[in-house]
């Protein structure tokens, strides 16, 4: 792999773990109510 193609993988890995934690997140507070 080049080193663009690493970058692309973080940042798309890092992408879904920020949206994976939003998620969660959002259902604990729904949860809460």
């Amino acid at each position: 792999m080049s080193a663009y193609e690493i970058v692309q993988t973080m940042l798309g890995f890092g992408t879904f773990t920020i949206a994976l934690v939003s998620l969660i997140v959002t259902m604990l507070k729904n949860d809460k109510k």
